[in-house]
């Protein structure tokens, strides 16, 4: 019974060092919904801003410009260009894309970028109408869509 019992402790403790080697994702709750919830309330207060090629605001955006200055704001670097946006932080699905996250799309050989909000919409600079929101099931998004990425 002795030799049991000294085994089965063995074997447990054997496991709990195995298990504390293993990489840990610690999610901290409210912590990360709070700032991408700032994220996407900065973004929004930039609505109708005019957009010009180049420019990261404050006054005028492209759209890689106002990820950049978004982000810049809540301590968050990333690089100007929309191309190297979409390759910052991680890949992630359409249903794991949360409020904060990056939507990228391909428009002819050129890239754009945007911040999701919530339920399918995303803000971004429009070379059309400046800063806006728009869906990304719109036939003309959905087509041109690459995928999400998170960087928070």
């Amino acid at each position: 019974m002795c030799l049991k019992r000294n085994a089965f402790f063995k074997i447990l403790f054997i496991f709990v060092i195995l298990a504390s080697c293993a990489p840990k994702r610690i999610r901290l709750y409210g912590v990360s919904d709070l700032i991408r919830s700032s994220v996407v309330a900065s973004a929004l207060t930039l609505q109708g801003k005019p957009y010009r090629s180049g420019a990261k605001g404050p006054d005028a955006f492209d759209c890689s410009g106002l990820v950049y200055y978004v982000f810049k704001q809540h301590q968050v670097s990333l690089p100007p260009p929309a191309e190297a946006q979409g390759r910052a932080g991680y890949e992630i699905n359409r249903d794991g894309a949360r409020p904060g996250d990056l939507v990228l799309f391909k428009i002819g050989s050129e890239f754009h970028v945007g911040i999701m909000i919530s339920g399918g919409e995303f803000v971004h600079a429009s070379s059309s109408r400046g800063v806006a929101i728009d869906s990304v099931d719109a036939g003309y998004w959905h087509k041109r869509l690459v995928g999400y990425r998170s960087v928070l």
